[in-house]
């Protein structure tokens, strides 16, 4: 069987949208000792049929091309044929949606006499990544379901969640505190004064990214990011926007070149987390300050108490999620002081910046350069250290962010990475974070994500059925949760997602999404207007949380 990945076919052919049915004009070519081929083309001068036939007139090969609206190939038909040139040997037919993704290869084979011997039926759905397989089973004359062969992309997720042990666990935590030293000394490195360039003035938006539940008299902790978009809308944080006048050279051209104050309190570095005690008396005032000048300031409100001021029970367990994304954020509760200054996060021996901190709750991001797949999320805190085994995964689209313009369509892929190495156990269905149903359906109002599983289960259950098929893991299933992306159009003024829904397509992931490595998903942009488009994508696990190990911390650490 032939090995297929979800990548784009490449076949993506310019013409024009028109369709005929019949040759416009036929072209012949020497082939070698004894053959010919004839290529038969259309108006829009795309070949529609090949042929290689003998000098002596006997068919060999005929290919058939069928074209979809916008000229591109959605379908290609085989046929071999015996030395006679007249009885078939084999009939091979590939088949690609609108956006040109594959979807189907059924190949039959015939011996001289006509009869069915073998053959096989291979079946895509791009928007879910799963395959079926069919095999011809010649005793039965039928096609029968069968596990689908193993790709070069084939990853199937471990069976187990992997065993760390405290001593591996405290040497990828020391590790983590070296690299985020050497980090921060990079940082506040005394930038070199401008020769012959005179300073200007550059002003950029800024963030001050704090906790949206705070509550009167508890600590919290945020952060000045460049980033605001990045965390704008998350319901587990609050953004406030700041316009700073950033010199062009020297420390103030860099956070780390400015101070926070907060609710009156002491100033403390942009680029560190900032930590205080919330007031009871409304809004949190602030003062962002160039450390070098401090005549040089922007001063304003971020939001205050939003929750009574009881304090709430402490969590009795730290958890992490599942599955969290590169540059995303991983949210983990347990036991906090409030001060992110006394906590410190890593993937492994990546540190991982803590954003936000409450009482309860760690908000860590993801750094980029975290490794994908199976990860030890280590939290530390002065007397404790948690560790949760979960994966770090990756969504991207590409080329995104580009000039287009009309008739210039171009094709774009989504790729989601690492996915595929969440253990049975990690796919549990679960809704951790409480707030990623909140982030789901301000996407998709209304949605419901037990019903949408439930619905996707039932779906492949009654698939399996028609083929056939009933050697599944029904326990697995039965339990499993989903991942959401939604990938939505920026731009629908200058360009429309061939084949979506009200201009986004939404992806509902399984384990068996994976079956055969990372997912891929080509989509074509098709403009209406000259332009930058963008294409923004949102991916949300359903999954249950995983709990922390948790061992004594080494008193002497520091971050």
């Amino acid at each position: 069987m032939r090995q297929y990945s979800t990548l784009c076919s490449v076949i993506f052919l310019v013409a024009s949208s028109s369709l005929l049915l019949f040759a416009q004009k036929t072209v012949v070519h020497d082939a070698g000792p004894g053959l010919k081929q004839e290529f038969d083309y259309d108006a829009a001068g795309r070949v529609v049929q090949s042929r290689t036939v003998t000098t002596a007139g006997k068919l060999q090969v005929k290919v058939e091309y069928v074209y979809g609206p916008r000229a591109q190939a959605t379908s290609q038909i085989s046929t071999h044929y015996w030395p006679d040139g007249k009885s078939v040997q084999k009939i091979s037919q590939e088949r690609f949606d609108d956006n040109v993704n594959f979807t189907s290869e059924i190949i039959e084979d015939f011996d001289q006499t006509g009869k069915h011997v073998s053959g096989h039926k291979l079946f895509h759905d791009p928007m879910t990544g799963i395959y079926r397989c069919l095999d011809w089973k010649v005793a039965q004359q039928k096609y029968v379901a069968i596990d689908c062969p193993a790709s070069e992309e084939s990853r199937e997720g471990p069976s187990e969640v992997r065993k760390v042990t405290r001593e591996e666990v405290m040497q990828n935590l020391a590790a983590a505190r070296q690299a985020a030293q050497t980090e921060r000394k990079s940082r506040h490195m005394k930038a070199k004064p401008p020769v012959d360039a005179a300073l200007t003035t550059v002003k950029k938006d800024v963030g001050i990214v704090l906790p949206a539940q705070m509550r009167a008299g508890q600590r919290v902790s945020g952060s000045v990011v460049e980033d605001p978009d990045r965390f704008a809308g998350d319901p587990d944080l609050s953004v406030t926007r700041v316009t700073l006048p950033f010199q062009s050279e020297g420390d103030a051209s860099k956070l780390s070149g400015w101070t926070l104050e907060l609710s009156g309190g002491s100033a403390q570095p942009a680029d560190e987390g900032v930590s205080f005690v919330v007031p009871a008396d409304g809004p949190t005032q602030f003062t962002l300050r160039q450390a070098g000048d401090s005549s040089i300031a922007v001063s304003g409100a971020v939001p205050g108490a939003k929750t009574p001021a009881q304090k709430p029970p402490a969590p009795n367990r730290y958890e992490a999620p599942a599955l969290c994304f590169r540059q995303g954020l991983c949210v983990v509760t347990g036991r906090f002081s409030g001060d992110s200054r006394s906590t410190f996060a890593a993937f492994d021996q990546v540190p991982g910046r803590i954003v936000a901190e409450t009482e309860s709750t760690a908000f860590v991001e993801v750094p980029s350069d975290a490794i994908l797949g199976p990860t030890a999320l280590i939290v530390a805190e002065p007397r404790t250290v948690a560790v949760m085994m979960m994966v770090v995964g990756e969504f991207t689209v590409s080329p995104n962010h580009i000039e287009i313009t009309p008739g210039q369509d171009r094709l774009s892929y989504l790729r989601v990475n690492g996915v595929s190495e969440l253990a049975d156990e990690q796919w549990r269905y679960g809704v951790y974070p409480a707030s990623n149903l909140e982030k789901a359906r301000a996407l998709l109002p209304g949605f419901n994500p037990a019903k949408t599983v439930e619905q996707v289960r039932e779906q492949q259950e009654r698939q399996d059925k028609r083929d056939g098929y009933v050697n599944k893991d029904e326990k697995q299933e039965e339990s499993a949760g989903m991942v959401l992306v939604v990938l939505r159009n920026a731009t629908p003024e200058l360009v429309t997602l061939r084949g979506s829904e009200q201009n986004q397509y939404v992806f509902h992931f399984t384990p068996d999404s994976f079956s055969r490595g990372d997912y891929r998903f080509c989509f074509a942009v098709d403009a209406s207007k000259p332009g930058v488009f963008a294409v923004h994508a949102t991916a949300i696990p359903f999954l249950a949380p995983v709990e922390a190990r948790v061992f004594d911390g080494d008193n002497t650490a520091k971050n």
